[in-house]
């Protein structure tokens, strides 16, 4: 809500984790819920199982750590040598280039020893789920969050995707109250910092919208309020 005041119904809120700043806990209603979702709405996740995100995108960001937390080996996907670098600093194991890889679904299997990934987080939608399939271990997960895309008007995967895997997809859009409540526990208790890429204050909303919407930033732009300095 990009408003200074707001009246909202006492079930609509959720306790902000201590350690957070505004800024930080502005980031999580949506892109955290969601990753928090994709990781733990399916099949439970052991640790040491891989879980494979794509991209930079905030969802992707929060997937990471929050599969860290949760005790998982994390692949990644990016196409820059620095967001590379960046994904293993949040701590990716391994970090695969699309574009220099372009059969990214195969690399995945050979890095988890033909195994695959255990979940994917899939953030790509018709562009990428093919790949994700193929990544996927014979009785893995895809969170899918998107099925719309450039170039595509709808899912599509080959045959010889299909054969690649008995992986389950699954649809996930944000999450409950009680999930978010969830994972501002795991959150507080294991000290997760969101990844901002940058805080803008109130009156350069607009200039935050097209930042956000044409620089590709690592982590959520915020637009901050002034006094917003307690939880």
């Amino acid at each position: 809500m990009l408003t200074e005041y707001a009246v909202l119904d006492e079930q609509w809120a959720v306790r902000v984790p201590d350690h957070l700043t505004w800024e930080e806990a502005a980031t999580l209603p949506c892109a955290g819920v969601t990753a928090w979702s994709a990781l733990t709405g399916g099949e439970p996740l052991l640790p040491g199982q891989t879980v494979l995100t794509l991209g930079t995108g905030p969802v992707a960001l929060f997937a990471l750590q929050f599969a860290k937390l949760l005790g998982c080996r994390v692949v990644s996907t990016t196409s820059s040598g620095a967001r590379a670098d960046r994904l293993k600093a949040l701590g990716a194991d391994e970090v695969v280039d699309y574009r220099r890889t372009p059969d990214w679904g195969q690399a995945v299997r050979e890095l988890t020893g033909g195994l695959g990934a255990d979940l994917v987080v899939e953030t790509g939608g018709p562009e990428t789920v093919e790949q994700s399939v193929r990544a996927c271990a014979l009785y893995g997960q895809i969170a899918l969050l998107t099925t719309a895309g450039a170039g595509k008007a709808g899912i599509e995967i080959s045959n010889a995707a299909y054969a690649s895997s008995l992986a389950t997809i699954r649809r996930v859009f944000v999450g409950s109250r009680t999930r978010f409540e969830d994972m501002n526990r795991a959150v507080a208790a294991h000290l997760v910092r969101p990844v901002i890429d940058r805080v803008h204050p109130f009156e350069e909303a607009r200039t935050a919208y097209r930042e956000y919407a044409t620089d590709a930033p690592f982590g959520k732009v915020v637009i901050g309020i002034d006094g917003a300095d307690g939880n």
